[in-house]
């Protein structure tokens, strides 16, 4: 089997291509610059998925397409090119794909496009493939509203072709070279006093998502949403873990929900100044609610399960960072 990988050097993509490989599998991977990293016979063909005519020739002869390719940041100044990126570019690499001929593809979303729990006392509520978010969360998520973008380009495509979508919460363990769950490990790491929030978040390692892809692309239905999720865990069970693993003993600042409003409005002026992509109003905001979904759908039509713990999945991470002097 021959398959396409966009996205093939991110945080997920890039153990997605070295399963595939162990797998047998000739990749292609979809690159806009070199990659080094790639394992030995993956061929790296450029492209952008802005840019139609560079797709012509990229898929030919590949039987599965996996489109991981997205821009991730949360800063609201970037809500168009969000937007371009993750929308429209879902779209240019779909219609790319129909005419490859590729049998099956898979649409890498994320499980924020199902909204978060608006219960902010109470994380019972837990949220499945049937749920949407507020219109007033994709307003303030530029992010959000770029995988709805995407999300709805693989659910029209899905009309004559192949198309499934799969929502990762939020990922965990080794590849993820430009820090994005990994800000957190880091952070905690450095710090003598960490702040924690109220609410939760799914957590799932990186290894289990990128089986939960291959199963998708296997079993999926076209035009079917599934959650790829592990363990609903609040902040004070995340933070407590990942300093366990680091070997840290930080004090615990318990925050009041009262400083959800005082914290958004330092967290606008400090990503102001700063730059930082995780660093918004939204982002400190949701810190102080609940990020809990359901998996079932996957168990039930994908057969695929979270096979790692949390604990796993941060060992599996920090060993990773220490050995390229991320950590």
């Amino acid at each position: 089997m021959k398959a396409l990988v966009t996205g093939a050097t991110g945080f997920i993509g890039s153990r997605l291509v070295e399963r595939l490989c162990a797998q047998g599998v000739e990749v292609v991977a979809l690159v806009r610059r070199e990659a080094p990293w790639l394992p030995k016979g993956v061929q790296a063909v450029a492209g952008d998925v802005l840019q139609p005519e560079s797709l012509r020739d990229a898929g030919h002869g590949c039987q599965r397409l996996y489109h991981l390719a997205a821009l991730v940041t949360f800063d609201p100044r970037r809500r168009d090119e969000l937007l371009r990126v993750n929308g429209q570019g879902t779209a240019n690499v779909l219609a790319a794909a129909r005419g490859w001929g590729v049998e099956r593809s898979v649409v890498v979303s994320s499980a924020i496009t199902l909204g978060i729990s608006r219960w902010h006392r109470h994380p019972a509520c837990v949220l499945d493939e049937e749920a949407t978010p507020t219109e007033r969360d994709i307003r303030r998520n530029p992010y959000l509203a770029s995988k709805l973008e995407a999300e709805r380009a693989a659910i029209e495509a899905s009309r004559d072709q192949r198309v499934v979508i799969v929502n990762p919460t939020t990922v965990y363990g080794p590849g993820d070279r430009t820090l994005n769950s990994g800000t957190l490990i880091a952070k905690i790491a450095r710090s003598r006093l960490v702040p924690v929030p109220p609410g939760g978040s799914n957590v799932v390692d990186v290894d289990d998502v990128v089986e939960g892809i291959l199963a998708a692309g296997e079993r999926g239905a076209a035009g079917r949403r599934y959650v790829l999720g592990g363990a609903n865990l609040r902040f004070a069970e995340i933070f407590a873990t990942i300093a366990e693993v680091v070997g840290r003993r930080p004090r615990w600042l318990r925050l009041p929900r009262a400083a959800r409003g005082p914290m958004a409005a330092a967290a606008w002026l400090a990503g102001r100044l700063t730059g930082n992509r995780f660093l918004t109003p939204q982002i400190v905001s949701d810190l102080f609610r609940f990020k809990y979904y359901s998996s079932a759908r996957a168990a039930k039509e994908l057969d695929w399960h979270a096979t790692r713990s949390f604990r796993e999945s941060v060992e599996r991470a920090w060993a990773f960072y220490r050995a390229h002097g991320l950590g």
